[in-house]
């Protein structure tokens, strides 16, 4: 399975929002987009997921044009959860149960509730189902929305800052869960991270955005310090410690001098 995106342009006015971007994704691909504020990246994930609109032969998945594909099928292959998803008036069991209606409609089958069920367990939910979106906390439900965002089993799974909301141990839990289920189901997913240290550790690919342009496209592990101090402006540095790599941004460590009076 390949996406692929040739010249996509976007802009707003006479600002330039995307400026020819091409690229290739193929599937079990986790490809983190980073950037600074205003770098097009939330504005990428919008095209790819149709929501923006598109031109003639600018995004396919294999042989379709995503600009020609009815919102139903584009729906079934590609789950997007946007930076500021809003919250439905439904429980937590009817979010992840949306999650598969793309497939069953109103009807869930067997198969369905047996999905349902795996991720209830995976993602510790069971306390939750019976509560309502609203009722939850902000990292709760952009769980439940991840975990729902899974379950529809895409072709292309696009998450836009998908652990902002997060206390550290959901986070790693949410960026597992997207690792894994990448792998095994041969998703290509798209996920934008400020956290550039989780995007080393979480990424098979990384996309660098800067002014609606790609500066680099490559291998996470080829990621340099130099790379990343043109992408945001700032002295960076690269550590490796136990076989990790760890990003250490404008440091500099100035000694002070104390002068201490003694009294008699």
């Amino acid at each position: 399975m390949t996406l692929r995106i040739q010249n996509l342009y976007y802009a707003v006015g006479k600002k330039k929002l995307l400026d020819a971007i091409g690229m290739e994704a193929f599937g079990g691909d986790v490809i983190g987009i980073i950037g600074p504020n205003g770098a097009g990246k939330s504005t990428l994930l919008k095209h790819i997921a149709a929501i923006l609109p598109l031109r003639a032969a600018t995004i396919f998945l294999d042989d379709s044009d995503f600009a020609s594909l009815e919102p139903r099928t584009l729906s079934k292959k590609v789950a997007y959860l946007s930076q500021f998803s809003s919250t439905p008036h439904i429980s937590v069991l009817e979010a992840l149960e949306l999650g598969r209606r793309a497939y069953s409609g109103m009807q869930l089958s067997h198969e369905d509730r047996h999905k349902i069920a795996h991720c209830v367990e995976e993602f510790h939910l069971n306390e939750l189902l019976e509560r309502s979106l609203e009722s939850l906390s902000g990292g709760e439900r952009q769980k439940i929305l991840i975990a729902s965002a899974l379950l529809q089993e895409p072709s292309v799974l696009l998450l836009d800052e998908p652990i902002s909301h997060l206390d550290p141990k959901n986070q790693l839990e949410m960026l597992r869960a997207m690792r894994s289920t990448t792998r095994e189901k041969g998703l290509i997913t798209f996920v934008v991270l400020h956290d550039i240290q989780h995007a080393l550790h979480y990424t098979t690919r990384l996309i660098m955005l800067k002014e609606g342009r790609i500066l680099h496209d490559i291998p996470t592990k080829e990621m340099t310090h130099e790379m990343l101090e043109a992408l945001f402006d700032v002295e960076a540095s690269l550590h490796v410690s136990h076989g990790h790599t760890f990003v250490y941004y404008g440091h500099s460590h100035e000694e002070h001098h104390l002068h201490h009076k003694h009294t008699l």
